[in-house]
């Protein structure tokens, strides 16, 4: 009864006209930013942060929460129209939304996502509302040996994303664990492969992302004069919104990736990009027919973009419960906190409870609105990237040059981006999937820095992890699922040889 009283009072300032104007607004403006490419999240707040100075604590938060909902909701939509994810949680929607998008059904898959996007932050919601103590207490036992254990969980999957050959997709995965090394070292501290002075730092990843999906794309439609396949022009809005029967049908997809979404968003520093495609993997593994992804299956488009949200709006939980962020973004969020003299954490909702139910209370009416104004503006995106099939490889080349010099406003991220574009455009010809690539570029650092961390507390001592239970069950996980092909191969080969 307590968190529905809060709730209410919640509401009843997050209601007001003045917020409401400010929540619509940020997530408009989110919505924009999350559409171009190399925007996202973290950047998106560090933008628009200062023009939040002299206002409201209450008013500025609902504003900023807003902005980060709709650039989570927005990365979705370059990722299906022109396969270039504006931001890296994106990068798993574009396996199977492109496709889409070049079957003729990108308004049925630009509403499927939307609504897909819109229950798994709805429902991350509903868990920071009720659960959030709890879940906040569980993830405190998360420490180095669990995040390293769920590193290796997330790179064994490489084994469902290699496509058609596991061993090109092992490459590509070793490729991208050694580009993931660039940089510095954490536990030594000292730089490695550095060829250049601005690389000391490491790669760009949304440069890597932006030239690997955005400029080899528009190499291969260059190459094969690859023209998008219309719909229908009198495409009703009622047609592009998922009927009962699909909800039913995609139900056990939504939760599946919300469930994935919610645990690794409430871990600090796992990001939504490892959630995305960790339920694209497990997605994929369930599936009757495991074929279709990669090729324009809806159920890709859907774990993706439920677990992306459903992360963003978890990694909330350990951000107003214990004051620690699970996401840059939600750094950028912390800082607006203390900026406005308040304290993250359990003293948030003792000594601010207004501010921290009116936040809570502002995620749900932003996501409606998200919902309501995706939804609405999908027929004029359609028409936008139908009208500029003729000129769309320079619209993508645009956005993709304006996206990689905004990370860091320098135009080494551009050559990175153009590096790795022509990679990409070589990978796509000779068929080596980027996913692998991708997936062990975000985690190699992430488990680098785990282990290291891991062995310095247990000084060396390797039985340390045997000792630590939940590391042990994602070791078996990703033990199980890297020996399930190998199982599945030896099963059909005893079926045939068995066979009458």
């Amino acid at each position: 009864m307590d968190i529905l009283a809060n709730l209410a009072t919640g509401f009843g300032f997050a209601l007001s006209p003045e917020n409401l104007f400010f929540a619509l607004l940020g997530a408009f403006v989110g919505t924009l930013l999350g559409a171009m490419p190399g925007i996202g999240p973290s950047t998106a707040l560090a933008l628009l942060l200062p023009i939040t100075f002299g206002m409201d604590p209450s008013t500025a938060l609902v504003m900023l929460v807003a902005v980060y909902s709709g650039v989570m909701f927005g990365g979705r939509i370059p990722a299906i129209l022109i396969n270039t994810p504006g931001d890296s949680n994106a990068v798993a929607t574009t396996f199977d939304g492109y496709p889409l998008m070049q079957q003729g059904k990108g308004a049925q898959a630009m509403g499927i996502s939307a609504v897909s996007s819109f229950i798994g932050g709805m429902l991350a919601v509903i868990v920071l509302t009720v659960a959030a103590p709890y879940i906040a207490r569980v993830a405190t036992r998360f420490g180095p040996p669990e995040i390293f254990a769920l590193v290796l969980f997330g790179l064994s999957t490489v084994v469902g994303l290699a496509g058609r050959s596991i061993w090109k997709g092992l490459a590509m995965a070793f490729l991208g664990g050694l580009l993931g090394m660039i940089g510095p070292e954490i536990a030594a501290g000292e730089i490695r492969f550095a060829l250049f002075r601005d690389l000391r730092g490491g790669l760009n990843f949304v440069a890597v992302v932006i030239g690997l999906f955005g400029i080899a794309e528009v190499l291969i439609r260059l190459e094969n004069s690859i023209k998008l396949k219309h719909q229908s022009a009198d495409l009703k809005l009622l047609d592009m919104i998922p009927s009962l029967s699909d909800m039913r049908r995609y139900s056990g997809a939504m939760m599946r990736a919300f469930s994935v979404g919610t645990l690794v968003g409430i871990l600090p520093g796992a990001g939504g990009t490892l959630g995305s495609f960790l339920a694209y993997s497990a997605e994929r593994s369930v599936s009757r027919e495991p074929e279709r992804f990669g090729k324009g299956a809806m159920e890709g488009v859907i774990a993706s973009e439920t677990s992306d949200n459903a992360s963003a709006n978890a990694s909330l939980i350990p951000l107003m419960s214990l004051g620690i962020p699970g996401s840059g973004g939600t750094a950028i969020l912390l800082g607006a906190l203390v900026m406005y003299g308040l304290q993250p954490g359990p003293l948030l909702f003792m000594r601010s409870p207004d501010v921290a139910w009116t936040v809570i209370a502002s995620l749900y009416i932003s996501m409606t609105l998200l919902l309501i104004t995706n939804i609405v503006a999908i027929p004029l995106l359609m028409r936008l990237v139908y009208a500029s099939d003729g000129v769309l490889n320079g619209v993508i080349i645009a956005f993709c040059f304006v996206g990689a010099y905004t990370l860091n406003f320098q135009t080494f991220e551009i050559w990175q981006m153009i590096v790795f574009g022509v990679l990409g455009y070589a990978m796509r010809k000779f068929g080596f999937p980027a996913a692998p690539l991708i997936l062990a570029l975000v985690l190699a650092p992430i488990g680098e820095n785990a282990i290291g961390r891991s062995l310095m507390l247990s000084q060396g001592n390797i039985e340390y992890f045997l000792q630590r239970p939940v590391a042990m069950v994602f070791f078996l996980l990703a033990l199980l699922v890297m020996i399930t092909p190998a199982v599945r191969a030896l099963w059909r080969a005893y079926g045939r040889v068995t066979a009458p």
